[in-house]
């Protein structure tokens, strides 16, 4: 397969990952051309020149080149940061598909999770499977993801309106939170 797609990584690799390097996200994405024979054309938000000083054009730079890209692949560390979320928002916005790599045993998805006191079994993190279109717990399903991108219909920004429609309609027949006044 000689396709090239557009991609931007968002994320951060883990410290434990053997990806571990400056430039993690071209050994991230070889990695994947070998699995898939895919070529990818990166672009790359640790290689644009910024000015940090300058929040609302960093911003605007991040969100010029998920305007060009074919697909957003995010890397959820258990570490993330806020930007890593961020981007995913603004690829929903552009409608651009969203494939996301959690690694199983890992914040995002795990066999059991402690929440509320309660334990979940077979835990996916609400906010990472409803905003991606696709996620993975391993780089080969990435790129054989990558390879099927074409059968991938991306969510858009209106998964936040539906979400609240349905919480919403639920909400009404069985109060699932409660307000409360403070001072």
């Amino acid at each position: 397969m000689n396709r090239t797609l557009k991609v931007y990584v968002a994320g951060k690799m883990s410290k434990h990952s053997h990806f571990d390097s400056h430039h993690w996200r071209d050994d991230f994405l070889g990695e994947i051309a070998k699995l898939s024979g895919l070529k990818f054309i990166s672009f790359d938000p640790a290689r644009a020149t910024k000015n940090y000083s300058d929040p609302e054009l960093v911003f605007g730079s991040d969100v010029h080149m998920i305007s060009q890209v074919d697909v957003l692949i995010v890397y959820f560390s258990d570490d993330i940061s806020v930007g890593g979320s961020q981007e995913i928002l603004i690829a929903k916005y552009l409608k651009k598909p969203v494939i996301g790599l959690a690694p199983r045993g890992g914040m995002f998805i795990s066999d059991t999770k402690e929440i509320t006191g309660k334990i979940i079994k077979n835990y996916k993190h609400p906010f990472v499977f409803t905003t991606c279109d696709v996620v993975c717990s391993d780089v080969k399903e990435v790129a054989d993801s990558l390879k099927n991108l074409d059968q991938i219909k991306p969510k858009t920004i209106k998964i936040i309106d539906e979400a609240k429609q349905k919480f919403s309609k639920r909400h009404l027949k069985k109060k699932l939170y409660e307000q409360h006044y403070i001072g």
